[in-house]
């Protein structure tokens, strides 16, 4: 199997690493921006495009892999399910990876496992499903200060405040993706999402933030996310840790402690859904749809 890495960032490079130890794959990449053209336009397997966040900014860099007869994994947090960003534009991209042949798939480990695939296996034990509850307490200090800024780090109060209202600090994106796809997968149909982002100020400056979305159905909290992240959680006396409460008759909770890993855990990800993705069906998919990511086999 032949698969391009664009993208040479933090979560490119992990991933080429995991998939250099992989028997019978061959990686290209990863590439930067100024290789683009060698990235998407090998009709390789499977491309990996790791550059954004945004579905309007990667969705050039998709179309042009599609095209070039690739299979494309995106980290691109809007595209874990695309529709709740901009419909048309998913559906015209769902349209052409059908008319090649060939499978689009937006993963990563939130969205893409820890608020969505894990929560739908956590969903199997239960017969009905009153409301959901998906905490994260989450390690920042491996993120890039690109990364840091954009999400609500390093800032005075005023400026994370101005920030939020103008849209340039935007906290973790992803959360709607995945309420919609869990939801989705349900049958659910969610009324709004809402959504608040507390700043956590050390010494004058933003060291983490505290962000709260809930997705309403019926017009009353039926999905709530809820993500805590900080440079230093252990000198804020947090402990990381990922949880998930599934309000049923019984109820469930899961936690994992200390907590999945950010960038570790995106890369593992993202190498054991190559496969997934390249056995696929031809069209734009989420992970509501195939089988779990894993190791192996090859």
């Amino acid at each position: 199997m032949n698969v391009a890495i664009y993208g040479a960032g933090n979560a490119g490079s992990g991933v080429a690493a995991i998939l250099r130890r992989r028997p019978g794959v061959t990686v290209r990449g990863p590439f930067g921006r100024a290789q683009r053209e060698r990235a998407l336009g090998g009709g390789d397997d499977a491309v990996v495009i790791a550059t954004t966040s945004f579905l309007h900014a990667v969705a050039p860099d998709v179309r042009r892999a599609v095209e070039a007869g690739a299979n494309v994994l995106t980290t691109a947090e809007e595209a874990a399910y695309p529709w709740a960003a901009d419909a048309g534009l998913a559906s015209e991209l769902d349209a052409l990876a059908r008319e090649r042949g060939v499978t689009i798939l937006g993963a990563g480990l939130n969205p893409g496992f820890a608020f969505d695939a894990l929560v739908l296996t956590a969903l199997g034990a239960v017969a009905d499903v009153r409301a959901l509850r998906v905490t994260r307490v989450v390690d920042l200090s491996g993120f890039s200060e690109a990364v840091l800024r954009r999400i609500g780090v390093g800032h005075a109060p005023d400026a994370f405040a101005a920030g939020v209202a103008g849209g340039t600090i935007v906290g973790h994106i992803g959360f709607a993706q995945s309420m919609r796809l869990v939801a989705a997968r349900l049958g659910v149909a969610i009324d709004r999402i809402d959504r608040s982002l507390a700043p956590v100020v050390v010494a004058g400056r933003t060291a983490g933030f505290e962000q709260r979305d809930v997705a309403l159905v019926a017009g009353a909290p039926w999905f709530e996310a809820r993500f805590s992240g900080h440079v230093d959680p252990v000198a804020a006396g947090w402990e990381p840790r990922d949880a998930i409460h599934v309000d049923a008759d019984p109820p469930v909770d899961l936690t994992v402690a200390p907590g999945l890993r950010s960038q570790a855990g995106s890369a593992a990800v993202i190498a054991n859904s190559v496969r997934r993705l390249v056995d696929a069906p031809p069209g734009w998919c989420t992970v509501a749809e195939l089988p779990p990511a894993t190791p192996g086999p090859w």
